[in-house]
């Protein structure tokens, strides 16, 4: 089993490492981006999160979600392509969600 600090471990070097290979204009919009969100981006993260956790074929994975403006990224680590391609579409099912970014990563278990 993943552990929390794990996934946290392998998402922040992950954006450590997206960061270093674009310009200082695009890691500034991508730090503005992580900025709190507001109460309807807030609520929209909650609903994928619920959707990906209600979900019984996502719920041994980790997966983090963000939500700007109707826009939702998912990260994390799965098993197999299935899960990662499941969650993407579970995401666009929530009402409010126009657009999936996903950034999930498959790893063998």
């Amino acid at each position: 089993m993943i552990r929390r600090q794990t996934v946290a471990s392998v998402l922040t070097t992950t954006a450590i490492a997206f960061c270093i290979a674009h310009t200082p204009a695009q890691a500034a919009d991508m730090a503005s981006a992580a900025a709190p969100p507001d109460e309807r981006d807030r609520g929209l993260q909650r609903d994928v999160k619920n959707a990906l956790v209600a979900d019984p074929a996502l719920q041994q994975t980790h997966i983090a979600v963000s939500a700007e403006g109707g826009q939702v990224t998912l990260a994390g680590v799965v098993t197999t392509a299935a899960q990662r391609e499941r969650a993407q579409r579970n995401a666009m099912a929530v009402r409010g969600v126009r657009q999936v970014e996903n950034a999930i990563e498959v790893t063998e278990p």
